[in-house]
């Protein structure tokens, strides 16, 4: 039987796989750190309706469901070094805190990313001069640190390492022996932008100082191009796919112009994404929630072939955007979380209308996101069964 890195080469270059790379994606946080598609709360739940209390690692949930996970290559191509968290005020309810890039914000304690989303009071870019300052102080591109890199598994750092390190070595042999299949971060332009700048202040700063922005993006593209050639260039090891993170759409389009995209941003994506083409890491992906029709064919023109989660709430039809644009666009996720919460019957429905694209190929069928906790433990094993005979019957000659 082929190993899951197969698997993935396989159904991403539209190939017959043996058996089907069941996609899993750390967008949840099990514990402290993402590893897993699952939100601690959806654990939680599970193991009061039969999941073994003993699988409670990362590792343990993703195995004992047979998620197939990748060796991730974190580099340093945003903030280097981070800032302390830095608490200025606290009562019984909430904190007011600087985080780890500059934004001072209000969170009540106690509170995680599941259940609570940070207020952002302040940005540290609110204009030219806080972007020279930042630049100069979170962004160098030869910060010291900046070339190390970690290799990290179900949540876990396996070995931090940098080219010329005493344990490099130790690093090419890991991604080289890898029975998954590995995934490299190469950085973000829209993404950590309005991280920094703030969604409405950017939205004003694209017409009020747009070369402001494009600065902004064109030092990330310079910075992620910088990191990037510096590893690929040491490291003798495949490297399966390049991930960008962008966040960059709500259930209505873009949070940007395409226009802006295509002007700002295009271009900036195209030098990265070459360099990776001529390392031999030819599939490069975009994480971006919201509806994505609008963005895609300016991501292609940059050089990414293949989008995900694919949030049909959002409006997204993984079927649809296969017609639209093709096999040069490979999709992964698109599976309905709402539905999987409704029962069996809606959860077959539901794969029913998905699986057909497996046979086309390019396609990873996983529910696109996290996994809630409105999600029972019966209703999310029932899931699985029934992927699994569809994969069967889609991919004939493959164990799934």
């Amino acid at each position: 039987m082929e190993t899951p890195r197969e698997s993935f080469r396989k159904v991403m270059n539209y190939e017959q796989p043996e058996r089907m790379f069941n996609w899993n994606r750390p967008f949840g946080f099990f514990g402290t750190d993402p590893g897993t598609q699952f939100w601690q709360n959806t654990i939680d739940r599970w193991h009061e309706e039969g999941l073994p209390t003993e699988i409670n690692t990362h590792a343990q949930v993703n195995d004992f469901f047979g998620a197939d996970r990748s060796l991730r290559i974190i580099l340093k191509t945003a903030v280097w070094p981070p800032s302390d968290k830095l608490v200025i005020e606290e009562d019984g309810e909430y904190e007011t805190f600087y985080d780890g890039e500059g934004a001072l914000v209000k969170q009540p304690k106690g509170a995680d990313f599941e259940t609570a989303m940070p207020h952002h009071l302040t940005y540290p870019i609110a204009n030219r001069h806080d972007w020279t300052r930042f630049k100069e102080e979170k962004l160098a591109l030869d910060a010291p640190g900046r070339e190390t890199f970690e290799l990290n598994l179900d949540g876990q750092t396996l070995l931090e390492s940098a080219p010329g390190a005493d344990n490099f070595v130790e690093a090419q042999e890991l991604l080289a022996d890898s029975r998954w299949p590995v995934e490299i971060t190469v950085g973000s332009l829209f993404g950590k932008t309005r991280n920094w700048i703030g969604l409405t202040d950017l939205s004003y700063m694209l017409y009020d100082d747009e070369q402001l922005v494009s600065e902004i993006m064109s030092h990330l593209a310079d910075l992620s191009l910088c990191v990037v050639t510096r590893f690929l260039e040491a490291m003798d090891a495949p490297v399966e796919y390049a991930t960008w993170w962008e966040d960059m759409a709500f259930n209505n389009g873009p949070l940007i112009s395409p226009k802006h995209v295509e002007k700002l941003m295009v271009p900036n994506y195209r030098r990265v994404n070459e360099t990776l083409r001529s390392r031999g890491v030819d599939i490069i992906g975009v994480d971006s929630d919201g509806k994505l029709d609008k963005l895609i064919p300016l991501w292609l023109e940059g050089g990414i072939n293949f989008v995900y989660p694919n949030e049909v709430a959002a409006g997204n039809d993984v079927a649809a955007l296969r017609q639209q644009f093709g096999r040069e666009m490979r999709l992964v996720g698109g599976i309905d979380k709402r539905e999987l919460a409704k029962g069996r019957d809606a959860i077959g429905k539901e794969l029913e209308r998905r699986l057909p694209l497996i046979a086309d190929g390019g396609y990873l069928p996983s529910v696109d996101h996290s996994v809630p906790p409105d999600i029972s433990f019966d209703n999310y094993l029932a899931y699985l069964e029934l992927y699994r005979e569809g994969c069967k019957t889609y991919l004939p000659h493959s164990g799934a």
